[in-house]
């Protein structure tokens, strides 16, 4: 193997620093030439919603681990206070509740517009510009 084969690409063979800003120029000509490429490949379109296996293992996944974390405080609070089942079951409780309301936020925007999809921060925002006087 050469010296010149250990080189990194892009830079000059002669071992002196590369040019400032040249690099970073190519890489934007190579990634604007990409995104022309995939643009066009997909006419411009590109399905941003998540697949229905998506969703559904995210909902599992959420449900199943909100539940096992509630079970697993309201155990290992039993076991260090003594107080039996009882803090077990409220926080299985908990764990479910907080796991029906992941379901609810991860489901409730399936089959809407995107343009319809607003997050709550952003509404907040927009209500904020109209009382102030539209700045």
């Amino acid at each position: 193997m050469t010296e010149r084969d250990r080189e990194p690409s892009g830079t000059p063979s002669d071992g002196g620093p590369s040019p400032p800003g040249k690099g970073l120029s190519q890489l934007k000509d190579r990634l604007a030439a990409a995104r022309a490429r995939d643009e066009r490949s997909t006419g411009g379109k590109r399905d941003t919603d998540a697949s229905g296996i998506g969703i559904a293992m995210r909902v599992g996944i959420e449900l199943a681990g909100t539940l096992a974390v509630g079970v697993g405080i309201g155990w290992l609070l039993d076991r260090w206070l003594g107080t039996g089942p009882w803090l077990l079951v409220v926080f299985f409780f908990l764990g479910s509740a907080a796991g029906i309301l992941n379901v609810y936020r991860a489901v409730k925007n399936i089959g809407l517009d995107p343009a319809y999809r607003r997050e709550p921060d952003e509404a907040a925002g927009d209500e904020d510009k109209d009382e102030s006087g539209g700045r």
